[in-house]
């Protein structure tokens, strides 16, 4: 039974009109998906690379279970899959298979542009899983919906690896960061995206984020200004989507299992589970309309964001 929701949109009613969402579950609940997930240690013997991989997945059983869109999602500096589990759980509910790698780095050893090809190897993994007649994916993937998203590091990842491989056809970023090393600059290991790779993005593009970011608090700001999201977002084509969130740190993104009493960023007061649970129906809305064309998920997006500027919350850039 489909349910009729209508948003009405306070402040913006004068000039954004009214938006009725048509769906059986909102991007904000948890969607109508039971899920599964499994672990397993992956090794690209071809490049002497190992990396842990978790994997979120609908679990629509029966005699044609159906193919989903493909998310990799990708962690930030110094974490892993875990920090974002819940952010997996979410869009698998909503009928995505999620992969969240953790990635083989260290503070003395991280090598962007290794990285980017790390996330090439788990798409080709999942993407050859879907055809195993013996494995949990089995037949759950679909080759010609695939999406990135990522915190941090993972963002700048996402869209790194979007540049050179055709099959990601939206993306979603939390926070992202172009910086390398602080302390040297190696454009072979540490290649800068924004603005000198955007151009060559002709897909859909969401960028959340933080508005303490840039804020020092340690001997570097966790985002830098120069190096931050708004520089991805005024180097991107058409469509873009900037927004960012006021009064909210670049760590608070991270589940709180996995958040730091020491963490080296800047925090705002509003509650980190508020961050989390608007960014996760962000990017459901996004990667719903853009991955399923779903226009109603689109319409939902774009109320919500309404709503929210309106309620002095976020600030919203499109393009």
């Amino acid at each position: 039974m489909r349910v009729d929701r209508m948003l009405t949109v306070g402040l913006f009613l004068i000039w954004f009109p009214l938006v009725t969402v048509v769906a059986d579950v909102l991007p904000d609940d948890v969607g109508p998906y039971e899920t599964g997930e499994f672990e397993t240690q992956l090794r690209d013997r071809d490049r002497n690379r190992s990396m842990d991989l978790l994997v979120l997945y609908p679990t629509d059983e029966g005699d044609d279970p159906g193919a989903h869109p493909l998310l990799v999602f990708n962690h930030g500096f110094l974490l892993s899959s875990e920090g974002y589990r819940s952010y997996g759980e979410h869009l698998a509910s909503h009928g995505f298979v999620v992969g969240l790698p953790s990635f083989p780095t260290s503070f003395f050893n991280v090598h962007h542009a290794k990285l980017a090809l790390d996330v090439r190897f788990v798409i080709d993994y999942l993407l050859a899983s879907t055809q195993d007649v013996t494995h949990p994916l089995f037949g759950r993937i679909d080759a010609s919906r695939i999406g990135a998203s990522g915190h941090s590091l993972g963002g700048k990842l996402s869209l790194l690896e979007a540049v050179s491989d055709e099959r990601i056809l939206a993306v979603a970023v939390l926070d992202p960061v172009d910086e390398g090393n602080p302390l040297w600059e190696d454009p072979v290991r540490y290649p800068s995206v924004a603005p000198e790779l955007m151009p060559e993005l002709s897909i859909p593009l969401l960028f959340i984020g933080a508005e303490l970011g840039s804020v020092l608090i340690t001997f570097s700001p966790c985002a830098p200004e120069d190096e931050n999201y708004e520089r991805f977002y005024e180097a991107a084509n058409s469509p873009a989507i900037e927004i960012t969130q006021l009064d909210v740190g670049h760590g608070q993104y991270v589940d709180e299992a996995a958040e730091s009493e020491d963490d080296p960023c800047a925090r705002g007061d509003v509650a980190s589970r508020w961050v989390r649970s608007t960014s996760v129906a962000y990017l459901t809305a996004f990667f719903l309309g853009h991955l399923t064309d779903c226009q109603e998920a689109l319409d939902w997006l774009d109320a919500r964001l309404a709503q929210d500027e309106a309620d002095g919350r976020i600030a919203v850039r499109r393009k």
